[in-house]
């Protein structure tokens, strides 16, 4: 018999063993954290589904639930972002476990509450450092589209607007980010609603009512505004992507967390990094304003120099140089991380780098359970 005072500490377990991890903390936070979001119901229900969807009644046969009250369970769920829920399609309405970053933290932008917020800005460092990111990060990022010379040769898959050209469905949500710390007071006035959302994920969004439903045109010019604007894209982690999140540096917990470390560069999946030539350099200092990792920095009077190991590659320094002095250069071959096909095969990285064993368990639990239906 398992305790229910458990739940919480199971459910725990459970997401630290998906892809993205949830990796425990001294203080114990990411309990509080759950405990905020999920019912103990709710928990241990979540604790029952794998990454793959599966029909509510092969769930309610492990969970030992009637089918109806999983699915009525499921549903409830889903609509606050806490598992997540696939399209009927041919094989009917389908749920499947959330990732906590990124996944159930990211839903619950219409439903944050300063307690909660002041819990996650506790729980971000431990996740950031102890996950797995930084072995296989969840984004990557890419320049500003006017920050690349045409003299480079630059893959589809590193370039924001053809990125979108290849999709045909689009969803702009609000950043999580920007409007948590709007509600704590420290917000930067930069736009909210700039999380570029595309694919067969905008059927969530929408019905969960997390965004607007935008055209390829409106998505193109809300992308141009990122250089204006001084936010980073950072788009899924595969070269067939599903969103891409606008970001700043004084708001995203993910920049702000890597910004702490000396090398952030290495948390990051980028092929290019900014070149200063010295001898053309006016020493204005808006780079020093636009860098969201404190790369460019005034080293004893001698003007601007740069810390490779802190570049990002996200071109924001290029776009507004006076003096033309920085532009972006390709990373060497063998410091350019591999960019997976699909999402599935960035989480399966993920895993078989943490270990796999505990994502090769889920995937017997969902096998098994197909074979009974």
């Amino acid at each position: 018999m398992r305790k229910r005072g458990d739940v919480y500490r199971r459910l725990a377990r459970h997401l630290n063993d998906l892809p993205a991890g949830f990796p425990p903390a001294p203080s114990g936070v990411e309990l509080r954290i759950l405990k905020e979001l999920f019912t103990q119901d709710e928990a241990e229900l979540a604790g029952r589904l794998s990454l793959l969807p599966e029909r509510p009644e092969s769930i309610a046969r492990r969970a030992g639930l009637p089918a109806d009250e999983a699915a009525r369970r499921l549903e409830s769920m889903a609509a606050r972002g806490l598992v997540y829920r696939h399209g009927r399609g041919k094989r009917g309405l389908r749920y499947s476990a959330n990732q906590f970053v990124i996944g159930i933290w990211e839903f619950q932008v219409n439903a944050l509450r300063p307690e909660l917020i002041r819990d996650m800005e506790e729980y971000l460092p431990t996740l950031m450092t102890d996950g797995p990111w930084k072995k296989t990060p969840q984004l990557r990022t890419v320049p500003v589209m006017e920050s690349l010379p045409v003299r480079h040769e630059i893959l589809a898959h590193e370039k924001a607007e053809e990125m979108l050209r290849g999709q045909d469905r689009f969803l702009v949500a609000p950043c999580i980010c920007r409007r948590e710390r709007t509600m704590m007071g420290q917000g930067c006035g930069k736009p909210e609603e700039a999380c570029l959302i595309m694919g067969r994920a905008v059927e969530y969004y929408e019905k969960n009512g997390m965004g607007r439903i935008i055209d390829r045109e409106e998505a193109l010019a809300i992308l141009k505004t990122a250089g204006e604007t001084g936010l980073v894209l950072q788009p899924s982690n595969a070269r067939k992507i599903s969103n891409i999140c606008m970001c700043c540096g004084c708001c995203c917990g993910v920049l702000r967390t890597i910004k702490s470390h000396p090398r952030p560069a290495e948390f990051v999946s980028s092929p290019f990094r900014a070149s200063l030539r010295a001898d053309t350099c006016s020493d204005c200092g808006t780079c020093l304003e636009r860098c969201p990792m404190g790369a460019p920095e005034r080293r004893n009077g001698q003007g601007i120099e740069l810390d490779p190991l802190r570049c990002i590659g996200c071109g924001l320094c290029v776009l507004t140089c006076p003096a033309g002095s920085l532009s972006l250069v390709r990373k060497p071959a063998a410091e350019q991380r591999d960019v997976p096909l699909t999402l599935r095969k960035t989480y399966i990285d993920m895993a078989r780098r943490r270990g796999g064993r505990a994502f090769l368990k889920l995937l017997g639990i969902w096998l098994r359970s197909m074979l009974r239906l």
